[in-house]
């Protein structure tokens, strides 16, 4: 009897997203505690600083010259992505700032079942499983079982704009997977993913410069920016190369639980039955994905 040997490939793609997922995790649970700045500002200024890194390195690597190498239809579509990834959190910040976190959180998740669903099979012919469909819904049960103690009794704006933040990070997952099967390379693929919101949010970064911003913001953002716009994108782009984009977004429902989970060790912040109950779910949907190897 002859076993199934393993995707060595495959199996690494596992391995990026989830150290991407994790890096994210620790941006949520941490990071971004540390920094007092608006959330526009601090995507502006970190997508500077990842951009400048990324070129520092594409120079190291004498590829500087190859960001206006590849195709027009590349380009555009890496640009495309781009302004996928401005709206999603433009959308998302404002979910955040005009409702409750919970609401926000909740239907900003309904990104990786939009994936399986819609964009997947849509965008890049990707085949729906009952599998998928199961194993997604686990996973946004145990995101609502998580934040169910926090959900707002009346109607939310955050309901809204988080949805709708949902439908482009679920848009912009699967744009990023057709832009996998190009030649581009992962460092220039990321620089084009963060000039768009560079150039977005670029006016409320200048509005906070002008107002003054202390010398430990200007730090941790930094360190935000170099390693969550920077290389936590290039790790996620190296697993979707590896892996269906609806496999890298089930496995992004980890970061909430991380989040969690980092803010409690670091912050004291309370740990709840719910907390238990939906982190278990996550991470039982996420084992799955990775098992599955769909």
């Amino acid at each position: 009897m002859t076993r199934k040997t393993k995707n060595p490939t495959r199996s690494s793609g596992y391995v990026f997203v989830l150290s991407a997922v994790s890096i994210w995790a620790v941006s949520s649970g941490i990071l971004v505690k540390l920094i007092s700045v608006s959330a526009f500002t601090l995507y502006a200024v970190g997508a500077f600083w990842a951009i400048l890194f990324l070129l520092i390195a594409l120079a190291a690597k004498r590829k500087l010259v190859d960001l206006l190498s590849y195709p027009r239809k590349t380009l555009w579509l890496m640009l495309a992505v781009g302004l996928g990834v401005a709206i999603n959190n433009g959308l998302f910040f404002t979910a955040i700032k005009t409702g409750t976190v919970a609401n926000a959180v909740l239907t900003h998740y309904l990104a990786p079942l939009l994936v399986v669903l819609v964009f997947g099979p849509v965008i890049l012919k990707e085949k729906i499983t009952s599998r998928r469909i199961v194993l997604s819904a686990v996973g946004f049960l145990g995101l609502f079982v998580l934040i169910y103690p926090d959900l707002g009794r009346s109607v939310d704006p955050a309901l809204i704009y988080g949805t709708l933040s949902a439908i482009f990070f679920a848009f912009h997952t699967s744009l990023e997977k057709m832009v996998t099967q190009t030649k581009i390379d992962s460092l220039s693929a990321v620089v084009y993913k963060n000039i768009v919101p560079l150039v977005v949010f670029l006016p409320f970064a200048i509005r906070s410069i002008s107002a003054g911003i202390s010398p430990d913001n200007w730090f941790w953002m930094t360190i935000w920016g170099i390693l969550v716009l920077g290389v936590s994108f290039i790790l996620y782009f190296q697993g979707i190369k590896r892996i269906s984009a609806a496999s890298a977004s089930n496995l992004s429902y980890g970061e909430p639980i991380g989040a969690i989970a980092l803010a409690a060790i670091f912050f004291r912040e309370p740990v709840s039955l719910y907390t238990i109950i939906g982190g278990l779910l996550i991470i039982a949907s996420g084992i799955g994905v990775v098992r599955a190897r769909s």
